[in-house]
């Protein structure tokens, strides 16, 4: 007897994918996405691994190395919503949420800080929820009312789930002149 098994023939579908985004909490009512191209890493740590610096902006949590790489680590909710990251709820003061993004670099190539082009930066969220898939045809110009201070950081918005997503731009906010103190 002849026991032969027949695997289903695959199908590709002529749905796009879409590409890859990280959708994470940027407070208890908005959602947000970054492109996997912005993202470098995502990462829970404790606030004692974060060393904090005198003088700067309120919403720069300090420096953070990771892998003998130094960067700012930045409170996103602070920075776009002026809402401090919630210390009144115990699961955010006792770690962060830091999603690691690659920005431009903000120096000219001759000054001695230039490296690589690409620069880390570190950003605080309440929550992350994960990746989801977006075609470029479901992001469309920001819809809703936003405010003057979020808007800079805006690369569009789309709906997922019947909710509203905001798609934000890692390079704009790097350039936020919250962020730089002359």
């Amino acid at each position: 007897m002849n026991n032969l098994v027949l695997a289903p023939r695959f199908t590709p579908s002529t749905e796009p994918l879409g590409d890859p985004y990280l959708s994470f909490q940027l407070n208890d009512e908005i959602s947000a996405v970054f492109s996997m191209d912005q993202v470098h890493e995502v990462l829970v740590i404790s606030p004692d691994q974060v060393t904090p610096m005198p003088n700067m902006p309120e919403g720069v949590l300090g420096l953070l190395t990771r892998r003998s790489r130094v960067m700012w680590l930045v409170d996103l909710s602070h920075l776009l919503l002026s809402q401090p990251l919630a210390t009144d709820n115990p699961s955010n003061f006792y770690q962060y949420k830091v999603v690691i993004v690659r920005v431009e670099q903000l120096w000219p190539p001759s000054s001695p800080a230039a490296s690589t082009g690409r620069l880390l930066l570190g950003l605080v969220v309440h929550a992350l929820k994960g990746s989801i898939r977006l075609t470029a045809g479901s992001i469309q110009p920001p819809q809703g009312h936003f405010s003057e201070r979020l808007a800079p950081y805006l690369q569009g918005s789309t709906f997922q789930s019947d909710s509203l997503l905001i798609v934000l731009n890692a390079d704009a906010i790097a350039r936020s002149p919250m962020l730089h103190v002359h």
